[in-house]
């Protein structure tokens, strides 16, 4: 039997998770990707630690590690499934030409915002009401939390206890990564979910005070109704596990259906967020166009979401999907894996920063601001999309943005000065060798064809190589060019 809860206990935690809140994430995010990191091992170790702790009181860990899909809960899912409508072709090993399944077998954002038990945090909340799929998160691990008594415990139960996308990554497979950009992604997008988490435990730990405030006569009617005073929520149960897999859940299933509720300016219904049964199980399919209706699309006529293939299917064939158009890297933040026949959807993030010490740099982002559509600033740092397209991997106004990063005066005048712009270009040009020469031996050829984060990691890099020495190549044939 679990030891009984106390406050000093409880303490530790928020002691933990306030002083993580209030010290490290609720400012901005180191600029060095040095600092990222070892900010990174640091709020690792503290949710570790708070994890270790709720441990003592709470079995969420322990039930999300040991959860199975073997065959008797995958039985199950089947007869719930048949029970809500979600067609199959009353086959437990095929599936239908056009797979179905009915809106009340989804969990969808609608139904998030109408629970009782979060109503007040959709409400009142601006995070929960203003990021789709933290609301729709939160309802998961709300239902989660509720076992046999929630209505899809059958469809959480085959859901996996974890996710092969950099959210899950050790902190060796995360240094696979480098020196993709996609490294420092993964690490802010663990800092955002870090961030949210700390913010929700900090705002259950209100339920406990609020019903001490209710005890004292003084005190009552003093304090507004806590946002999760209703969810099954407690500073123990909560834990960083639970909301990361919720999140992990949402981010590789999610899906997009009519709102039944919302309309946008021009009448038409809204699209919102939901997690579609059965349905969120076709794998992906890598194919030479890009199709249009191969995705999960939803079908109003008859009130569900369908899978349409693209080609007929024998009997006991898979039904796959199309993803989307998606690059590598965006494929691994989102889906925990990059197709090994991955098609020419994808890009590189190149960043360069102007010092703050660079007396010009206002004048230099004004200049950007009006003679450069494709590079957008944030702080002192511009950013631009470099493409795997030979024949112009990167857009011409990366060539003034050159220009005025390398003028000294920072002038209208200066910056169409001949000698400028050819300075602009080996500017490019260099940064391009430098960058490609860093990605030299940080991938194994060999592992290119492998399936998992090995394989991963270096057709990340590969890619990424390939795109730099495209825009490399259109650097010199533009110097040919003397454009």
């Amino acid at each position: 039997m679990a030891p009984t809860p106390d406050g000093e206990l409880e303490d530790q935690i928020l002691g933990k998770i306030a002083t993580l809140f209030e010290q490290t994430l609720s400012r901005p995010p180191p600029s060095s990707i040095v600092d990222l990191w070892k900010e990174h091992s640091a709020i690792r170790r503290i949710l570790d630690e708070v994890s270790s702790l709720q441990a003592r009181v709470s079995d969420t860990d322990k039930r999300l590690s040991d959860s199975v899909r073997d065959a008797e809960v995958i039985k199950k899912f089947m007869a719930w499934a048949d029970g809500v409508e979600v067609a199959r072709n009353n086959n437990d090993s095929k599936w239908s030409h056009r797979c179905p399944c009915s809106r009340h077998a989804m969990m969808t954002l609608d139904l998030a915002k109408k629970s009782s038990l979060l109503k007040k945090a959709f409400e009142r909340d601006p995070i929960v009401s203003g990021m789709d799929n933290v609301g729709l998160a939160l309802f998961l691990a709300v239902h989660w939390l509720q076992n046999e008594k929630s209505k899809w415990h059958s469809y959480i139960s085959i859901l996996p206890n974890s996710f092969p996308t950099p959210l899950f990554y050790t902190e060796e497979q995360l240094l696979q990564l480098k020196p993709s950009p996609i490294f420092e992604e993964a690490l802010t997008f663990y800092r955002t979910i870090a961030r949210q988490f700390c913010y929700f435990l900090l705002a259950v730990a209100k339920n406990k005070i609020y019903e001490s405030a209710q005890r004292r006569k003084d005190a009552r009617n003093t304090m507004d109704v806590p946002i999760f005073y209703n969810a099954p929520f407690t500073v123990y149960n909560f834990t960083p596990r639970l909301y990361f897999w919720s999140v992990g859940t949402v981010t590789t299933r999610v899906n997009m259906v009519p709102s039944e509720n919302g309309s946008g300016d021009d009448g038409k219904a809204i699209m919102i967020p939901a997690l579609i049964p059965l349905l969120d199980m076709a794998n992906h399919e890598s194919v030479v166009t890009d199709p249009v209706d191969d995705l999960v699309c939803y079908a109003p006529a008859d009130e569900c979401a369908v899978i349409t293939s693209h080609c007929d299917l024998e009997a006991g064939k898979e039904v796959t999907i199309f993803y989307g158009c998606r690059s590598k890297g965006e494929h691994l933040i989102h889906n925990g894996f990059i197709p090994i026949n991955h098609q020419k959807q994808d890009f590189f993030k190149l960043k360069i920063g102007i010092p703050k010490s660079d007396k010009t740099l206002e004048a230099k982002k004004k200049l950007i601001e009006k003679y450069v559509q494709n590079v957008y600033c944030t702080g002192n740092i511009f950013h631009v999309d470099l493409y795997n397209y030979p024949e112009q991997p990167f857009p011409l106004d990366l060539l003034m943005f050159a220009a005025i990063f390398v003028c000294p005066e920072a002038t209208d005048a200066a910056i169409t000065k001949p000698e400028i712009r050819k300075k602009g270009l080996e500017f490019l040009k260099t940064r391009f060798s430098l960058l490609k020469r860093s990605y030299e031996a940080s991938f194994d050829a060999l592992k290119l064809t492998q399936v998992g984060i090995d394989g991963d990691a270096a057709r990340l890099k590969a890619g990424e190589s390939e795109i730099l020495q495209m825009a490399l190549t259109y650097c010199e044939k533009l110097e040919k060019q003397n454009i």
